[in-house]
């Protein structure tokens, strides 16, 4: 039979020739034996000596085997301990069964490899729960580093979902600058040739050589010159207005009720610096009459970056690519439809487009982010659905539906 490592065992037992015969046994295994005579002397022993298991009888004189039990399981739980026990004793046993023995021998014991088999069952049993207590111990440390990890990770996400949303303030800067500078430049010149004009009618008067004629030329030049300063300041005014509430929308986040074709107007004009020197064209079908009650700011995060995927990844090798977007309402839902003919994507690609820090172009750029916010608001702030669409070779489409009230069930 195999043997055991060296470990030490204490046998309390009244009966002097169980104890030998039970030590012989066991040191020809190779276990160290511990001898106690009765229970008293044998809790002694227990708390001098730490064995690893004890072999104890029920039926002794001072203290039982019950006894020693108890105490044993109130002092050192995992202490394995089997009872030696009278064919008369089953209640007994029984008993000591339910208290927390581990086993237990019929005496006189016929066969010494019975007591040596339920030993080494005993620490068999003793090395499981230790393993079991290694391994709960590491899943628990586990456990806490992946709780750390993903609080670490959720921080550095929203960290980077904020960087987006500056990012994309950024470009609604460039839109600003670059769509309002046209007609601030065609005001200024106009005001500095209706100036240089006012100067020669000016000395004209003074000298007294004005004619009439010259007069209403003048008159005509000037209606002409403030007309055109009117209608480019008033574009000037509309395009702030419009940027100005496209911003305020990306920093308070509050519901309000606005014209979508309008504010698409304002988002496609924020963009423009992005696609302005290409030979992509973006086609906008909603009806001007579409008034929903919503989160302006998701809708201006989910269309730029729908619009800048199809421009970095779907358009990289095309020279002409092709956005469409359709809106409609119907039955309380927006329906919104984004088809690119871009370069498509794998069905793999396809399949995790919405995971967070899913790129193509790792280590050029990108942050693996826009679709995956682009499928939290949808799905979380605006509570709606999206599906994609897409085969390589063959664009992109997806398919939203979102509530035209926030607090509607998709």
């Amino acid at each position: 039979m195999e043997t055991m490592p060296s470990k030490t065992i204490l046998i309390i037992d009244d009966e002097v020739y169980i104890r030998e015969s039970a030590r012989s046994c066991l040191e020809d295994y190779g276990f160290n034996v511990i001898e106690a005579k009765d229970g008293c002397e044998g809790l002694k022993k227990f708390e001098k000596e730490h064995p690893d298991l004890i072999l104890c009888d029920l039926r002794m004189p001072e203290m039982d085997g019950l006894e020693v039990l108890d105490a044993v399981r109130k002092s050192q739980p995992e202490t394995p301990i089997i009872i030696v026990s009278g064919a008369g004793n089953i209640k007994d046993t029984v008993r000591a069964l339910r208290l927390g023995a581990w086993d237990y021998i019929i005496k006189p014991i016929q066969n010494m490899d019975v007591l040596y088999h339920a030993i080494y069952k005993a620490f068999e049993r003793v090395n499981l729960i230790k393993e079991k207590e290694r391994y709960q111990a590491n899943l628990e440390k586990a456990n806490k580093e992946l709780s750390i990890s993903i609080e670490t990770l959720h921080k550095t996400q929203d960290k980077l979902v904020q960087a987006e949303k500056m990012a994309a303030l950024g470009e609604l800067v460039a839109g600003v600058a670059h769509e309002i500078n046209t007609p601030i430049g065609i005001g200024v010149t106009a005001a500095s040739f209706l100036d240089k004009k006012t100067e020669e009618l000016e000395k004209k008067y003074r000298s007294g050589n004005l004619k009439k004629s010259e007069l209403e030329s003048h008159l005509a030049i000037l209606k002409d010159i403030s007309s055109t300063i009117l209608i480019n300041m008033e574009r000037a005014g509309e395009l702030i207005k419009s940027f100005k509430q496209i911003a305020v929308d990306q920093s308070s986040e509050k519901i309000r009720t606005f014209n979508l074709s309008s504010y698409i107007e304002g988002v496609l004009l924020s963009l423009k610096p992005k696609f302005k020197d290409t030979n992509h064209t973006i086609t906008t079908r909603c009806p001007e009459k579409i008034e929903i009650r919503s989160f302006p700011s998701a809708f201006y995060q989910i269309i730029s970056n729908l619009i800048l995927n199809s421009l970095i990844h779907g358009f990289k090798n095309m020279d002409k690519g092709r956005i469409d977007m359709v809106f409609n309402l119907k039955d309380n839902y927006l329906n919104f439809k984004y088809k690119d003919n871009g370069a498509g994507m794998t069905q793999d690609q396809r399949m995790k487009i919405f995971d967070p820090f899913y790129t193509t172009m790792r280590g050029q750029g990108g942050t693996g982010l826009g679709m995956s916010i682009v499928f939290n608001l949808i799905t979380q702030t605006l509570n709606g659905t999206i599906e994609c669409k897409s085969s390589e070779g063959k664009g992109a489409e997806f398919m939203i539906r979102i509530p035209a009230s926030p607090h509607s069930q998709a």
